[in-house]
């Protein structure tokens, strides 16, 4: 890769965790619609489904962590290490947080499955409780 690209990518990570970052602040404090408007190069608007923006908040977040995001159905079943994965954890921090019921799971034999649903569902509200707390440090 050249530094070119380099650079290209690492200013698209930074524009990708500024618009996650922003738009996820909008659906924490802002109307608690079904749908909102999007205006795209200021000229034309576009009505996206308020769930729809969430996944793009995820988008965002992955690009921003310099990944590409991917799209699961929300009823696939994760292991462990899946949601490790997703998570940016150990395996056994994931296994304490399922041990301790903050991560719904089932077992399957002697294995957890979690759902993509609620793996995603702790990232999003752990993220709010970071950014809280950077809040309440900053002042």
């Amino acid at each position: 890769m050249t530094r070119t690209e380099q650079r290209k990518q690492i200013e698209q990570a930074r524009v990708a965790r500024t618009a996650a970052r922003e738009i996820d602040e909008y659906l924490a404090t802002g109307p608690s619609g079904a749908d909102v408007k999007l205006r795209l190069d200021g000229e034309r608007t576009v009505v996206v489904p308020r769930r729809a923006l969430e996944l793009i908040v995820e988008a965002l977040e992955s690009l921003g962590d310099g990944q590409d995001p991917s799209v699961l159905p929300v009823s696939k079943e994760l292991s462990t290490e899946d949601v490790a994965g997703l998570l940016g954890v150990s395996r056994q921090y994931v296994t304490r947080l399922l041990d301790q019921g903050r991560i719904p799971f089932r077992r399957v034999g002697n294995r957890r499955r979690v759902l993509v649903a609620d793996a995603l569902a702790y990232r999003r509200a752990d993220n709010h409780r970071r950014v809280e707390r950077l809040r309440d440090l900053a002042g």
